[in-house]
């Protein structure tokens, strides 16, 4: 297949910047709220005193996370649902309200069950995710932004993890035995009675914060989306418009409902003078629908050369005269497999959106485990040799043990910092990996780093003895992190872009929130299941399982990765003299079409 180049220049041209940055930071608020627990999880679970000992945290923590992930999928199908009933806009706000509720309830528990509460009432009112990914596809709609567009996903994820990591890791002050004062002084002093008492609600009140500010920008400077609900009146994006015009001084933009008041007050009895400007561009409510051409053509014209898939689609939209979406269900065409061609069943199990589906179900697996619990077992106690304090307990190659007693702002800063370098990673390397290599390339070269990276990190503990310099132990993990990272940033944007192309139209937002649920299963599996590995895996002194076992699954997403369908770049990829040749095609076809209907009467 040939992967046809463009330049950065002719890729960027047009690019939705505007739409995309007030998403953005509705995304980031995301990932800050999520990641935010990682830091303090295992310190959180000792301090209720659930666990009978300290092997039994992972297990613990893993309830956790499952419980967020399992309403996540019982919920994220119905988001998607009511975001294509009610629009897109307003489920983000529902579901940004509801992080906000959650957190607040998550900050000032008093035992397990208040927390394990706060995570149900996470994963059940915000479907966010699968709502943005849509509003990405229905914002960036030319296959030249999409790469970039979709690649805004990891970008924002690893950013607010970054925020998230820092918040979780530095404001959660714990009492350490001394006898002084443990809250710093920069503290505001209203709010170290609360610290005291609730030594993990100040990370939450300040994630609230970023939240707050992600619903204000919803509410007043993102459009919406869905193909019919955005042409009703948005009282909160005329307000905004309204700040942006009369504080910034910037140019009011005509919105869709404005523009069909005005044609409204027109009448329908205007009438308009054609001109050559309008036969080159797309048919408006003002534009002339009959000619009085009489040399027209009756039918079609004849086309001297072969469609392009575009031309195509303006044919079959100008002359058929119902969508699939407008048939009865009695009418509707079963598939091979007895479902309906337009069930999303069908979509989801028995075409090739299965495989990406599928792919990104194992690589949310994998890497839910590993950020979850990579801070677990970095704060296990280091276990010392009873025999010899001064030796490890641990014995190379096969008994590993404990960790390397971690505090929560080690962690924060490794994990914040190695973030740092997946933005550097989307906002640099990714556009130049994207124009220059077939997406399914770069996803089957980078899955293969996976199982080398989760083979790595038990072996952190021997670098741990006294003779070794404390310096190793960040260079090893920096690497390990750093590369998991790498990974990362280069390969969601690809999984993401082949969902959603492999998706149809007609359902594609459904799909999305059927990928959502599919991914929050992966969540829900992945720390229930490897909660309880870990925690026998310390109490066996044979760490190394459970992280090997993550490379084993890594190689199951390998072998399904080579099932599925590559993108054909070099159709789908454009420029701009295309596209309006396109256009002006199919508003020829049309108005021919009208011409030869008016002469027949």
């Amino acid at each position: 297949m040939v992967h046809k180049t463009l330049t950065f220049k002719e890729q960027m041209n047009g690019f939705p910047w505007r739409q995309l940055l007030a998403v953005s930071i509705v995304r980031v608020s995301e990932p800050i709220a999520f990641t935010s627990l990682f830091p303090y999880v295992y310190f959180m679970v000792k301090d209720f005193h659930i666990a009978p000992d300290d092997a039994q945290v992972s297990k613990y923590s893993g309830y956790l996370s499952s419980s967020f992930a399992l309403c996540q999928v019982l919920s994220a199908y119905y988001w998607g649902s009511f975001s294509e009933r009610h629009g897109r806009k307003l489920a983000l706000i529902l579901g940004l309200m509801g992080s906000i509720v959650s957190l607040l309830i998550l900050g000032f528990s008093r035992n397990f069950y208040q927390a394990m509460l706060a995570r149900i009432l996470m994963g059940l009112l915000n479907g966010n995710v699968g709502v943005i990914r849509t509003m990405i596809g229905e914002i960036a709609t030319e296959r030249r932004h999409q790469a970039l567009a979709f690649s805004t996903m990891p970008l924002l994820f690893q950013l607010g993890s970054i925020i998230g990591l820092m918040i979780g890791g530095y404001l959660v002050f714990r009492p350490t035995g001394s006898s002084g004062d443990y809250i710093p002084k920069w503290v505001p002093h209203c709010l170290k009675a609360v610290v005291r008492s609730y030594p993990y609600a100040l990370p939450n009140l300040v994630v609230t914060s970023f939240l707050f500010i992600g619903l204000v920008n919803a509410a007043l400077f993102l459009e919406e989306t869905h193909p019919v609900k955005k042409l009703r009146r948005d009282y909160g994006v005329e307000l905004g418009d309204y700040i942006r015009t009369k504080i910034f001084g910037l140019k009011p933009i005509l919105r869709p409902w404005q523009r069909h008041e005005d044609t409204d007050s027109v009448g329908t009895t205007a009438e308009v003078e054609p001109t050559a400007e309008s036969m080159t561009t797309e048919p408006t409510e003002t534009s002339q629908l009959l000619q009085d051409d009489n040399s027209s053509c009756d039918s079609i014209p004849s086309i001297p050369h072969t469609l392009t898939r575009r031309q195509s689609i303006a044919l079959i939209r100008t002359y058929s005269s119902y969508e699939p979406t407008d048939l009865n269900k009695s009418e509707r065409i079963s598939a091979d497999d007895g479902c309906s061609e337009l069930s999303i069943w069908h979509h989801v199990f028995h075409t090739k959106v299965f495989y990406p589906i599928s792919v990104n179900f194992i690589m949310s697996l994998h890497l839910t485990v590993y950020s979850e619990f990579l801070p677990v077992f970095l704060a296990y106690d280091l276990e010392k040799d009873p025999q010899n304090p001064h030796q490890l307990a641990s014995k190379f190659p096969w008994k590993i043990s404990g960790g390397i007693s971690y505090l929560p702002q080690q962690t924060g800063t490794l994990l914040s910092t190695t973030g740092i370098f997946g933005v550097f990673v989307v906002i640099f390397i990714f556009p130049i990996v994207d124009r220059k290599f077939d997406c399914l390339k770069i996803f089957r070269s980078l899955v293969l780093l996976y199982p080398i990276i989760y083979v790595m990190v038990p072996y952190v503990i021997f670098l741990q003895q006294e003779n070794i310099p404390k310096w190793w132990t960040s260079v090893y993990l920096y690497f390990i992190t750093g590369t998991k990272t790498l990974c990362g940033a280069l390969t969601f944007p690809q999984i993401m872009l082949l969902i959603h192309n492999s998706s149809p139209l007609s359902c594609r937002a459904v799909i999305n929130g059927a990928t959502i649920s599919i991914s929050a299963a992966a969540r829900f599996i992945g720390p229930l299941i490897w909660g309880f590995l870990i925690s026998w895996s310390e109490e066996k002194d044979v760490a190394w399982v459970s992280w090997w076992s993550l490379g084993l699954i890594c190689m199951i997403a390998l072998y399904q990765s080579y099932k599925i369908e590559p993108l054909n770049d070099y159709e789908d990829i454009t420029v701009e003299r295309e596209d309006q040749t396109s256009r002006q095609f199919s508003h020829k076809l049309r108005r021919s079409s009208l011409n030869s209907l008016a002469n027949r009467r």
